[in-house]
């Protein structure tokens, strides 16, 4: 009877080790492949380019606009110091061209501030898009994480203080980015735009009224 029981017993630990294993097994991800080849940051990298263009479309506009009042500040200008004018036809051209320097002074704060809003607009919607993106990606690796039951994902992209990888090595077999791109990128074609103004999760969430 013994003879029979320790080939079994040694049978139903072997196969048991491997489940264990697997419980505990640590894996590798490469989020910044994750994060360049994900749909959606090719998508909110073409709109927020498309942004930034127009962005400086305006801008341009508004260059020359201000350019257009400097020439024409040039020009009163310079008539108001003709001699060929009459003192009268000085005159006017000196007040015109008092009156085309203030235009100009209000142009170009309004260009100055102009930028300085049109730069902070686009640099918060990178910060909240980017956001966003990470946010999906990292409940993808979760959610793919709790499902095979691996104790836990490790980056295998970034770098240390001293700009040396931090895995030096993994096997190759323990590495999951494939497999996690492949859950964020099913239905790619059928995607949405990405709504770039929409807030952050935390923004969303009305302050608790205080009794």
């Amino acid at each position: 009877m013994k003879k029979h029981l320790i080939p079994a017993l040694a049978a139903a630990v072997m196969m048991a080790a491997p489940a264990l294993r697997a419980a505990d097994q640590m894996v590798f991800v490469n989020l910044n492949r994750v994060f360049e080849e994900y749909h959606k940051t090719e998508m909110a990298n073409k709109q927020l380019k498309a942004q930034a263009d127009e962005f400086s479309a305006e801008r341009s506009g508004k260059i020359k606009e201000f350019e257009e009042l400097q020439a024409a500040f040039d020009a009163a200008r310079d008539d108001s110091q003709n001699p060929a004018l009459s003192a009268e036809a000085r005159d006017a051209k000196r007040d015109e061209a008092e009156e085309k320097l203030i235009e100009i002074r209000r142009k170009e704060k309004e260009i100055r501030k102009y930028e300085e809003t049109r730069k902070k607009q686009l640099m918060d919607t990178e910060r909240r898009v980017r956001n966003r993106i990470v946010g999906e990606i990292r409940d993808a690796i979760k959610a793919y994480a709790i499902e095979q039951a691996y104790s836990a994902v490790i980056d295998s992209s970034g770098q240390s203080l001293n700009a040396v990888e931090s895995i030096v090595y993994h096997d190759p077999r323990l590495e999951i980015t494939d497999q996690i791109l492949e859950i964020l990128n099913k239905g790619a074609e059928q995607a949405a735009p990405i709504e770039l103004d929409a807030p952050d999760a935390e923004e969303e969430e009305e302050p608790e009224a205080v009794e």
